[in-house]
């Protein structure tokens, strides 16, 4: 969901503390974000532009600009709002166990908000640097210095998004199972790999593959790249 901002302008956030000259603002930063997410959940992130955002709050396109300098604002700012719906529980001190509790939240963040993951904002509000600051402290108890705890917080983050924009498709670990099935030839001549695989799970031989199961496999194999060795 989230990725290093190279954006060195004023921040949104505080421009928006500082209204511009003109007209007192009719509204707020929220609800313009409001509006941008009701139309990217509805039609995706092509039915979020100027025109569209004014139309959605009755109003037009050219008083936007009061707020913002364009559809990149827009995006910065229903990305924020987004990252506003984490709820952030009190922190175990283990690792795994609050990396998880974030996690699962992001995952659940982007199937009910496909357009996040091709969402590219120019700037962070204070929503997001927070879950970035939760992630943070979550890998804190591994005494990382600060360069790893930021990669890992880039891991761990990417796959979260990565995994749900899947899950967004259509796609999942057991579409995989059946893709074999349907495949012409012989699956178990030219994918032995995973006929193997998926031969062994329906016989009982081993876990079943779900995709919950793969997104915390997926989350402790990072969580084994990322942590020190004892």
């Amino acid at each position: 969901m989230l990725a290093p901002m190279t954006h060195t302008g004023a921040s949104l956030w505080s421009r928006g503390a500082a209204p511009r000259p003109g007209p007192r603002p009719a509204y707020t930063l929220d609800q313009l974000a409001d509006a941008c997410v009701r139309r990217a959940d509805a039609g995706g992130l092509r039915a979020v532009s100027m025109r569209g955002v004014a139309d959605e709050l009755g109003t037009a396109a050219a008083s936007l600009y009061r707020y913002v300098d364009g559809k990149d604002d827009l995006i910065a700012l229903m990305v924020d709002r987004v990252a506003g719906e984490y709820r952030y529980p009190d922190p175990t001190g283990d690792v795994r166990t609050d990396v998880l509790a974030l996690a699962e939240q992001s995952r659940a963040l982007h199937r009910t908000h496909p357009w996040l993951v091709q969402a590219a904002p120019s700037s962070l509000g204070p929503n997001s640097v927070r879950y970035m600051d939760r992630l943070a402290g979550a890998l804190a108890p591994t005494g990382l210095d600060a360069g790893a705890i930021m990669v890992g917080v880039a891991m761990l983050s990417g796959w979260g998004a990565n995994f749900a924009a899947q899950e967004a498709a259509g796609l999942s670990t057991a579409d995989l199972g059946g893709a074999l099935v349907a495949s012409t030839g012989d699956p178990a001549r030219d994918y032995p790999n995973l006929t193997a695989l998926f031969g062994a799970a329906t016989a009982g031989a081993g876990t079943p593959v779900d995709n919950d199961a793969v997104f915390v496999a997926g989350i402790d194999a990072l969580l084994f790249g990322i942590l020190p060795r004892s």
